[in-house]
């Protein structure tokens, strides 16, 4: 099995933190590849650029014959939709995968996110995955430093007294275990869950077909 995770950030150090992390979840079971877009700036912002970042999306997803699934690697989840409709394979977006297994796992979850104009964003994408009756709101970062991100995290408990913490960026991949070990409740990286859940479905699909 091999999935190709898509980084619509045209940020290198972005890929090579996921690959860290791809690494530690596929442990051989399958292979990762990790590619980004170029047309985009380092961190995706908005509308526009979910649109710069598309054709090439596609055209990734189009010629991709030797993956089996593909990960649309930013907690926006941009352009997951259009990625859908143009192959048969499963596409996961991370903002998705993190929501779903949040809501397995408690009842409520805040959002770590680097920015606040993306407040709103992860607002209608738990309201589009049917957990916004879990979600509480989000905690800003102000840098991808372990100790801001533990910061804000621990705001989240601290004021909403929440069951999950999800971490809001693909440049948070890493710092699951140490939130999770300080916190105490789970703290979610969407690139791991995404993992997970494309090679399951994957796994699923050959199973159906077989």
């Amino acid at each position: 099995m091999k999935i190709l995770v898509i980084n619509p950030n045209s940020d290198e150090h972005t890929d090579e933190i996921m690959k860290q992390k791809a690494e530690v979840i596929a442990k051989g079971e399958f292979e990762v590849d990790v590619t980004h877009v170029t047309a985009t700036p380092k961190l995706v912002g908005g509308a526009y650029d979910d649109f710069l970042a598309a054709p090439e999306m596609v055209e990734l997803v189009r010629n991709g014959e030797e993956y089996d699934a593909f990960i649309t690697a930013c907690h926006g989840d941009p352009n997951l939709d259009l990625l859908k409709k143009v192959t048969t394979k499963p596409v996961v977006g991370i903002a998705q995968a993190s929501m779903k297994i949040a809501s397995m796992l408690g009842n409520t979850f805040a959002v770590v996110s680097p920015s606040r104009n993306s407040y709103s964003g992860k607002v209608a994408l738990a309201r589009k995955y049917h957990c916004n009756d879990l979600f509480v709101g989000c905690k800003i970062a102000k840098s991808n430093e372990i100790e801001d991100i533990m910061k804000a995290a621990e705001e989240a408990k601290e004021d909403w007294n929440v069951d999950c913490i999800v971490l809001g960026c693909a440049n948070y991949v890493l710092a699951d275990k140490p939130l999770e070990k300080k916190l105490g409740i789970p703290v979610i990286d969407g690139l791991a869950c995404a993992l997970f859940m494309a090679a399951g479905l994957v796994k699923y699909k050959n199973y159906k077909e077989n």
